[in-house]
């Protein structure tokens, strides 16, 4: 019986894109299948260097030696060497530190391992690497090469090291870079991304040490994240007229001294966790489609919550926690900021509690056109029972025009009849409404009783699921 091999007789391209779904420990099983399968094996441009150590146990020791560490690390190396000059359009690294289980701590000798590991991203970038992606966990100095090459146009760092700032006079033509857990100590860094990086779209950070300013000012991006690390900046400026989405995650203890800047004409996607700033200018936000604020305003923030979501009146679905809800209404907001647009609310609450239906009012007030609502509860939930001045006579009497239009409800009911009387209002009045689901706590089989009565006023298909 002849077997015939028809994979090798694919067309090199599509070979090369099923090879890349393979690790190297996969694609080194693979190379000893046949003399086409070793040629491959050399050739393939896509490289994962990952989930090569074994996993640590729980405790967090691992049974890997000093010694099959560098000889991993020296078969890595012999196999760049083989592959010669050939092409590396996508490169991944993945390599979790060494435990020293000696008492005093003395350096094993696998410290030596940084020299390799150094060696095989200078290897990468010598093969005109596309994609590098590097996750180390000691610290080391990362290779100033990698930003000197041209063919780079995504690069993800997360690594406990120092990355220095290349040189402004280089152009690079990085599309996307990430930077996780690094620490920058010159504010220049940024300087290079505006400058330099003329063809980036995506930049994402996340714990950059003790940076105090960050400025980007860029023509081509179109994507910012800034999430929390172990230490924020204290002012923020972020200028691009592409940019269509922008996500920070920003929180301290005190907003004194600190500032947000961001000049975004067709900002559409707008994602803001953490702290409200004294200083802060978003401006307009006309373009925003999308936005999820989960902000911890303090009680002198409301002038400038207010003017942020006035300026995004165009918004079609909303993502809102308590605190910014309480805080928006407290003074009477309710008068200047409306969502004529908006099609979709999800609010994330802590209790359906007395002092939230007025804020809540003064919200959904602003909101005619609403289609879809979502209203969840937090994980540390108000075990109290005195969420119950509001009744649905009491949502009757306030006229909400979002009634009319609304199909869709997802309610999670918490202790207290507040959000009960909420859901029967919506049961016995939204005439669209399609469907609605009543998520419960197991011993509130009254509220259940009382939900049923007002399901028989509605068309809509109503769906109990028991919180457990």
């Amino acid at each position: 019986m002849t077997v015939v091999d028809r994979f090798s007789d694919l067309p090199i391209g599509v070979t090369h894109h099923i090879l890349s779904f393979l690790n190297i420990r996969d694609l080194t099983c693979f190379s000893i299948a046949s003399k086409r399968c070793r040629e491959l094996y050399l050739s393939t441009p896509s490289l994962d260097f990952g989930d090569l150590l074994p996993k640590r146990t729980p405790k967090g020791s691992s049974h890997v030696t000093c010694e099959f560490r560098l000889k991993l690390l020296s078969s890595l190396d012999r196999f760049l060497l083989k592959r010669g000059d050939n092409k590396i359009k996508y490169f991944r690294l993945f390599w979790t530190g060494h435990l020293i289980k000696t008492r005093d701590r003395t350096p094993c000798f696998c410290v030596h391992e940084n020299f390799r590991i150094v060696n095989l991203i200078h290897n990468a970038v010598r093969c005109n690497v596309e994609v590098l992606d590097i996750f180390l966990e000691e610290k080391l100095a990362f290779p100033f090469s990698v930003f000197l090459c041209e063919t780079l146009k995504s690069l993800v760092i997360n690594m406990p090291s120092v990355v220095k700032t290349p040189l402004v006079a280089f152009s690079s033509n990085l599309e996307y870079l990430e930077l996780m857990n690094v620490e920058i100590k010159d504010e220049g860094f940024f300087k290079w991304i505006s400058c330099s990086c003329k063809s980036i779209k995506e930049l994402i950070l996340c714990g950059l040490g003790r940076i105090k300013n960050i400025t980007i000012e860029s023509s081509s991006l179109e994507k910012f994240e800034l999430y929390d690390g172990f230490c924020t900046p204290i002012h923020l400026n972020i200028s691009g007229e592409k940019l269509e989405t922008i996500r920070v995650s920003w929180r301290f203890r005190s907003s004194k001294g600190k500032s947000l800047n961001i000049f975004a004409p067709k900002l559409r996607y707008l994602f803001w966790r953490g702290n409200v700033m004294k200083k802060a200018n978003l401006g307009k936000l006309e373009c925003v489609e999308e936005a999820s604020m989960f902000l911890e305003p303090k009680a002198d923030d409301f002038d400038n919550l207010l003017k942020v979501f006035c300026s995004m009146h165009r918004v079609e679905y909303l993502v809102i926690n308590e605190a910014t809800i309480k805080a928006l209404f407290r003074e009477g907001g309710s008068t200047q900021a409306r969502f004529n647009n908006l099609s979709y609310l999800e609010m994330d609450i802590r209790s359906f509690s007395d002092e939230l239906v007025p804020a809540l009012v003064s919200l959904l007030r602003g909101m005619p056109n609403l289609c879809t609502l979502y209203i969840g509860y937090h994980s540390s939930r108000d075990t109290k029972s005195d969420a119950s001045s509001f009744d649905v006579e009491h949502w009757k009497l306030q006229h909400l025009e979002f009634i009319h239009q609304t199909e869709e409800v997802t309610i999670a009911l918490s202790s207290g009849s507040n959000g009960i009387e909420f859901a029967r209002y919506i049961l016995e009045n939204a005439e669209k409404l399609e469907q609605m689901t009543i998520i419960h706590l197991p011993e509130q089989s009254d509220a259940i009783q009382k939900l049923n009565d007002s399901r028989m006023m509605s068309k809509a298909t109503v769906i109990f699921k028991e919180d457990s």
